[in-house]
């Protein structure tokens, strides 16, 4: 086998880690370079080692510039494959092409990529995508069309998606945009956009949202609104914009509503309606009230301000300042 040591430094960076400077080594079975075309062809078994990051592909062109003649553009072709082990972690990326950009410090892979991070030599997170790109200088990683993300016992799947990443390969925060989708066993989230922040422990959904949540002791609650905000922290649920809240054999409605869950049970415990809320049993016992507290276990309400109860056959009862009962 043929080997070169290309005698400049570049940087190259695959996936998630830090940037920084080497001598690139390549081997082949077949290598050409044409500094009058500014360009160099690597075919047969390519394998190119930059540290402790190493491509292989079948074959793999470089681009120089015309005037320095040091690489601009690394492009891997005929399905790629580029790899990192760093302690107990291996950072894998897949794809049908893989570019480099060695001025910009931007990775891409091109038709079906995938990014696999193993941990002990088991997957912690699978990204599959029409296309992935890395910017080194911003730690900004992108997923463009038909975007998967297999994160533990979570499926998210989005248009695109957007990751804010560390030295590690730790997400920072992640964006998922244009029907944004989050399954995890038998409870879904549903948005135009979904945020997630690791520093705040929080899950920001927008627009059109929906969550369909089915907790542990079996109870199930479906939430729509404009928007919804999932507190991890405080483990609190809050709801916020043309609220409906389907809850058994009630259905509520309001601008506003604050889940609170028990951080032990993982059971909700309670349901705050801020501003002018209505909750209806069955279609036939309702209450209306300015704030209603929805206790779960034992199941009670609490209205306050300008209350109106409405209690089998339409009777009907009024009270401008607060009512305790259970339906």
């Amino acid at each position: 086998m043929e080997k070169i040591n290309l005698k400049f430094l570049i940087v190259f960076f695959v996936l998630f880690f830090a940037s920084s400077v080497f001598a690139i080594t390549i081997e082949s079975k077949k290598q050409e370079m044409h500094l009058d075309k500014n360009k160099g062809y690597f075919t047969g078994d390519v394998k190119v080692q930059v540290g402790d990051v190493v491509v292989q592909s079948p074959r793999a062109d470089l681009d120089l510039e015309p005037e320095t003649k040091k690489p601009s553009l690394a492009t891997f072709f005929d399905k790629p494959y580029a790899h990192q082990i760093k302690d107990n972690k291996k950072h894998e990326v897949k794809a049908d092409i893989i570019k480099v950009s060695l001025i910009n410090k931007v990775i891409t892979a091109q038709g079906n990529a995938q990014t696999n991070v193993l941990e002990d030599k088991k997957p912690t997170i699978i990204i599959t995508a029409d296309m992935q790109e890395y910017d080194t200088n911003t730690s900004l990683m992108k997923a463009i069309g038909n975007v998967v993300i297999n994160y533990e016992d979570m499926v998210a799947t989005s248009d695109n998606a957007y990751a804010l990443m560390d030295k590690k390969g730790d997400v920072h925060n992640l964006k998922l945009s244009s029907r944004a989708t989050i399954k995890q066993d038998k409870s879904i989230i549903k948005g135009d956009d979904i945020r997630y922040s690791k520093l705040r422990q929080d899950i920001i959904v927008s627009g059109n949202t929906l969550s369909d949540v089915t907790f542990e002791n079996g109870d199930r609650v479906i939430i729509k609104a404009r928007s919804q905000q999932y507190d991890r922290k405080g483990n609190t649920m809050m709801a916020s914009g043309s609220v409906h809240v389907d809850y058994g054999d009630y259905i509520a409605d309001g601008p506003k509503a604050i889940m609170h869950i028990n951080s032990k049970t993982n059971k909700p415990e309670k349901i705050i309606f801020i501003g002018r809320s209505k909750i209806v049993e069955k279609g036939v016992n309702s209450v209306e009230a300015d704030k209603i507290t929805m206790t779960m276990q034992p199941r009670t309400f609490e209205a306050v301000g300008n209350v109106k109860t409405n209690i089998e056959q339409n009777t009907t009862k009024e009270n401008d300042n607060k009512m305790e009962f259970s339906l």
